[in-house]
C-alpha cells in the first residue's frame, strides 16, 4: 500500500511537521486494517526517499 502526503513533495524533508504527523497517522490506520484484514500479527513499513533509495514516486 502507497501512502502518500496531501501535499506533493518529491523528498520526506520537504514535509512540514504537521504534514510528517498527518502521514504517519494515516500509516497507523491503513496498518490496522491491512493487519485486521490479513489476520496479520504484524507489518514492515518501508519508505524510499530519493533516487538512490529506491524512489520512483515524485
Amino acid at each position: 500500500v502507497l501512502v502518500c502526503p496531501l501535499r506533493p513533495v518529491e523528498r520526506f524533508h520537504d514535509l512540514r511537521p504537521d504534514e510528517v504527523a498527518d502521514l504517519f497517522q494515516a500509516t497507523q490506520r491503513v496498518g490496522t486494517v491491512v493487519e485486521k484484514h490479513f489476520h496479520g500479527t504484524s507489518l514492515t513499513f518501508s519508505m524510499q526517499d530519493g533516487p538512490e533509495a529506491g524512489q520512483t514516486v515524485k
